[in-house]
């Protein structure tokens, strides 16, 4: 008798990550390859975590301590909040898994925009539970009264997922429009739907323009923040982020969480990665000064984007150069540059480039000024 798998898993498109460095070089022959595709710090790891993490590795014949409490704690302070509320996770994306574990079951739904960070809807469908998408605002944000409107109208609606800002878009809630919007769930068959808010580019983003998520964490009782040391910690091969949780939610999430989730190293670097000021403001401070460089040369271009609270740039590159996101991407690859195609969001004429140094920037944008050169003769030949 042949296997039997459930039609959920059967539907499920798992999710593409970007291409590697090495496997780029093999497949192309190429022996310097720059990589702009999965929002890495260029700057690489946080030093302080480097050092922390070689000091630690006399320490690796031992499991890690399976709660965590060094970092927890450091946590703890930093976001003010219980202990408890913290939650460890392989990855931010794993908190968001405990909370489907603990708290749907198979046919309950979750609601999302439309082009959201697709580990949401991966995650709800592995667990047997279907996304609801909203469609976008013409800015590509979120439609939050869209939104809104599919919870109230699904009373098996038991989440909602938003990322701010969003991935790949770059696009963030204005704290105005996030705070009507989690009023009225809260409301919601008497807070049972839960919000979680993705903020694992907080670090990034406008603080005049975008408060501490945590801050929406002890307004409502609904709501749970996940943030990660992926992105401005550079430490996105360490696999470590962290949610703060309610209480009985961040209970429930240990219980489901298998022991050891977070390796030594991880625990280790992260902890270090808190301190480390200095390479923090240097991340910051090269992604806001790439951030206009870069905007500004889209813009003297004519290429279309969006504006972005990451460390990253959505372009619309078929406005832009004349090619479809995939087209462009695999241009690019045999130029040594990986970006990241988004066909998968339904955003095929968009391409999303992560920030580099500027001496990769620099590379990026020789090969988007030799496309155009040649979508020009191509366009004079015709003529």
């Amino acid at each position: 008798m042949p296997l039997q798998f459930p039609e959920y898993i059967e539907k499920l498109k798992p999710y593409v990550a970007g291409k590697p460095i090495d496997e780029t070089k093999r497949e192309l022959g190429l022996t310097h390859v720059i990589k702009l595709a999965s929002n890495e710090n260029p700057l690489g790891p946080s030093p302080r975590a480097v050092k922390a993490m070689s000091n630690g590795m006399k320490t690796l014949a031992l499991y890690p301590d399976p709660a965590g409490y060094e970092l927890r704690n450091k946590l703890k302070k930093r976001e003010k909040v219980e202990f408890d509320n913290i939650v460890l996770g392989n990855g931010s994306n794993e908190i968001m898994e405990l909370i489907l574990k603990s708290y749907t079951q198979p046919g309950d739904f979750m609601v999302a925009g439309s082009g959201v960070f697709a580990a949401f809807p991966i995650s709800a469908r592995i667990q047997g539970v279907e996304t609801l998408f909203a469609p976008p605002q013409l800015d590509m944000s979120f439609n939050l009264e869209a939104m809104l409107d599919l919870v109230k109208k699904n009373t098996r609606v038991r989440v909602v997922a938003l990322p701010n800002p969003n991935n790949p878009t770059g696009v963030a809630v204005s704290d105005d429009d996030l705070d009507k919007f989690l009023q009225e769930v809260e409301r919601v068959r008497d807070g049972s739907v839960h919000v979680i808010l993705d903020y694992a580019y907080y670090e990034f983003v406008d603080p005049r323009k975008i408060k501490n998520p945590i801050h929406w964490f002890k307004k409502f009782s609904n709501v749970s923040v996940l943030k990660t040391f992926s992105k401005i910690f550079g430490l996105g091969g360490l696999r470590i982020g962290y949610g703060v949780l309610p209480a009985e939610l961040a209970a429930r999430a240990q219980k489901v969480r298998m022991p050891f989730n977070v390796s030594t190293l991880g625990l280790i670097g992260a902890s270090a990665a808190l301190d480390d000021h200095l390479f923090v403001k240097k991340t910051l401070q090269l992604n806001r000064e790439q951030m206009k460089v870069m905007s500004k040369f889209y813009q003297s271009r004519g290429i279309p984007q969006l504006p972005s609270q990451g460390n990253f740039i959505l372009i619309h590159t078929q406005k832009g150069v004349g090619m479809w996101g995939q087209q462009l991407f695999e241009h690019a690859l045999r130029q040594g540059v990986i970006t990241r195609p988004v066909a998968n969001y339904g955003l095929p004429e968009w391409l999303r480039v992560s920030l580099g140094k500027p001496s990769e920037n620099k590379v990026w944008m020789k090969v988007i000024d030799e496309v155009l050169k040649q979508q020009r003769g191509k366009q004079v030949s015709k003529s």
